[in-house]
C-alpha cells in the first residue's frame, strides 16, 4: 500500500469564443476552489502496486532504469460557492531532460481504458479509500458484476511508449464526473540526465447559467514539475 497525500489545486477559467463578459452578459466565472484536489507519489519500478506485466517488462529489459509515477485527481461536488458539475477532464505528462533530444518515454501507462458497465455496478481498477484528504492506494482489482452488458469508458489513456502520454476522464449518464481516479505510468529514465515530468489538469465543467467551461488547473512548481531521479539533481 501506498498514501498519496491530495492538495487542493485551483480551477483557472479559459476565455475562448463565446464565453460570458462583456456589455450586457453574465459575468465571467471566477477561478473555482476546493473542486479538484491532486497528488502524486514517485515509486520503485517493482513496487507491489505495478501491474504484473510491469513487473514482466521491467524484468524482461535488465539494465534499464524505470519509475512508476502515481497520480491521483480527485474531482468534487459542486457547491454554491463553486458551481458546475464535471464533464470531462484531462490529465497529461511532458517527460523531458535539459537535453531536448533526450527525452524519458512512459513505457506502460494503467489503465489504457478503465470501464463502467452502461447500466451500474462497480468494474475494474485500483482499490482505495479516502480519509482526511489521504487517498489510501491498494493493489486489489475489482471485478465487473457478472451478466451481459454494455461497457462504457470514464478513463481513458494515450501515449504508451511515448514521452507525452494522457488520459482523459469524463461523465457518464448514470457516473458523474466525481471521486477519486489513479493513473499511472511506467517511465524508462534517460540515463545520466535529471528526469521531469511537467503535468497539466484541464477540466470542462458545465453551469447551469453559462453552458460548457474550460478549466485549467493552476499548480504549484512541486507538482507541475516532478523531477524523476531526485539523486541526479543532487549531484
Amino acid at each position: 500500500m501506498t498514501e498519496i497525500q491530495l492538495h487542493d489545486v485551483a480551477l483557472e477559467p479559459e476565455r475562448t469564443l463565446g464565453s460570458p463578459g462583456g456589455p450586457g452578459r453574465t459575468r465571467t466565472p471566477e477561478p473555482l476552489h476546493g473542486r479538484l484536489t491532486f497528488g502524486w507519489d514517485l515509486l520503485p519500478a517493482d513496487h507491489a502496486s505495478a501491474p504484473a506485466d510491469w513487473h514482466a517488462h521491467v524484468r524482461s529489459t535488465p539494465g534499464r532504469d524505470y519509475r512508476h509515477l502515481l497520480l491521483v485527481c480527485s474531482f468534487r461536488p459542486e457547491t454554491p460557492q463553486a458551481p458546475g458539475t464535471f464533464r470531462h477532464a484531462s490529465l497529461a505528462l511532458s517527460l523531458s531532460t535539459p537535453d531536448p533530444a533526450l527525452r524519458p518515454v512512459a513505457r506502460l501507462i494503467d489503465p489504457g481504458e478503465r470501464t463502467r458497465p452502461a447500466a451500474a455496478g462497480p468494474g475494474t481498477g485500483l482499490s482505495f479509500t479516502v480519509s482526511t484528504g489521504v487517498v489510501d492506494l491498494g493493489v486489489e482489482r475489482q471485478q465487473p458484476e457478472p451478466g451481459p452488458g454494455r461497457e462504457e469508458w470514464i478513463v481513458r489513456g494515450h501515449g504508451a511508449s511515448q514521452p507525452d502520454p494522457q488520459w482523459e476522464f469524463r461523465a457518464l449518464r448514470r457516473l458523474p464526473l466525481v471521486g477519486d481516479h489513479p493513473v499511472a505510468a511506467l517511465v524508462e529514465l534517460v540515463p545520466g540526465q535529471v528526469n521531469a515530468a511537467d503535468v497539466l489538469v484541464a477540466a470542462e465543467l458545465e453551469h447551469r447559467s453559462w453552458g460548457v467551461r474550460r478549466y485549467r488547473a493552476r499548480l504549484g512548481p512541486t507538482v507541475h514539475g516532478i523531477t524523476l531521479n531526485p539523486q541526479e539533481a543532487d549531484a
